[in-house]
Order: C-alpha cells, then structure tokens, then sequence
C-alpha cells in the first residue's frame, strides 16, 4: 500500500471481528514504533501487550468498576447521563484481540518534577503510537487510540499491569482485524489548517 493511501485510509476502529493478529505483523507495527523519531534519541518509550483474555476482562471489570463509583458519586442527572454515555468509549478498547499499553517516562530534565508544556517524551511517545497505527493500517488491521480508560483509572491500571516508576501510562491502543468498514471522518479543509508566510 502506497504511504500517502495507507494515511487515508487511517481510521478509527472500535469493532473488530475474532481473526487474531499474526505475531510477525505485531512485530511488524512495534518495529514501526522503534523507529519513530525522539528527542537526543532518548526512545522514551515501552509498550506492554496484551493478548490474554483474561487479563484484557479484568481490565475491563476494573474500568466499569471505577465508572460504576463515579456515576454513583455524581451529584446531578446531568452529569450521570454524561458519565453512562462515556461507558462504550471507556471499554471498547478491550473487545480487540490485542491491546498495547503505551508507556512513557519523564524526559529528562534539570528538574524531573517540572516537565513543560510542550514535554518532549509524551511527543516522542505519540510519534511511535502514531507510526505504530499506521503500520497496523498498511497490514489490514485497524484500532482505536483511546485514553478515557486511564483518565477513569491509570493508578490502578498502572498497579494491574505491574507499571513501575519512572514509567507511567498514557495511552491505550486496540489492534484487530476491522468487523465493518469505517465511512472517511469529515476533515476540515487544507486552507484552514495552515498559514503560508
């Protein structure tokens, strides 16, 4: 597949049929991720891969469990409603047959604590993620770039999947073969995403 079509046929899949995803494409699409580029070519970066049903079901019990609690503690119908309507987006990453968990740690710096704005490790780490899904697109697969999980969860996520200290989760990953065809997400129009000087 020609790059450029392989960037255009890029989608975001969130159902997937029960094919698996053959180990040399896995590797295949965290070869893609090695080589994306990174500051001083820190490669600040580790994925954990997960194929185990059972661990991706915990997983999934976990972030319902925690949904579940922030639903119950809300404190108006509104905000409940909008916490229930957040559950297919906080789970569905568990329905692929492969879920690649996306770890960083703090880019070094004179001070660790303080990372700007602009922190270069979470760059390098959405450069690797991104190389990695469109590998996953060259190959026939498809997958969702998903963080409300962690937004519900990291500490406890974190603590399941036995992440230690400096790394830290920042993204959630699904990688299957796609159930459906996906229709173009509408794009603004080029002229409104530059300017020429």
């Amino acid at each position: 597949m020609d790059f450029l079509e392989t960037i255009r046929k890029r989608r975001s899949v969130r159902r997937f049929t029960d094919d698996p995803v053959h180990e040399k494409d896995l590797m295949a699409m965290l070869e893609a991720a090695r080589l994306a580029p990174s500051p001083k070519n820190e490669q600040p970066w580790h994925f954990i891969v997960i194929r185990d049903r059972q661990e991706m079901d915990n997983l999934r019990d976990m972030v319902n469990a925690l949904l579940d609690a922030q639903i119950q503690a809300a404190e108006n119908k509104a905000y409940k409603k909008s916490l229930k309507n957040r559950r297919f987006n906080a789970v569905n990453v568990f329905d692929a047959p492969v879920v690649i968990v996306a770890l960083t740690r703090p880019y070094p710096t004179a001070d660790p604590e303080k990372q700007p704005i602009f922190n270069q490790g979470l760059q390098a780490i959405s450069a690797a993620i991104a190389q990695m899904h469109l590998a996953a697109t060259a190959l026939g697969y498809g997958g969702c770039w998903v963080v409300l999980p962690l937004e519900l969860g990291r500490i406890e996520i974190e603590a399941m999947l036995g992440v230690r200290k400096p790394w830290f989760a920042v993204a959630m990953l699904s990688i299957g073969v796609p159930a459906e065809k996906s229709s173009p997400a509408k794009r603004k129009p080029i002229e409104e995403i530059f300017t020429l000087r």
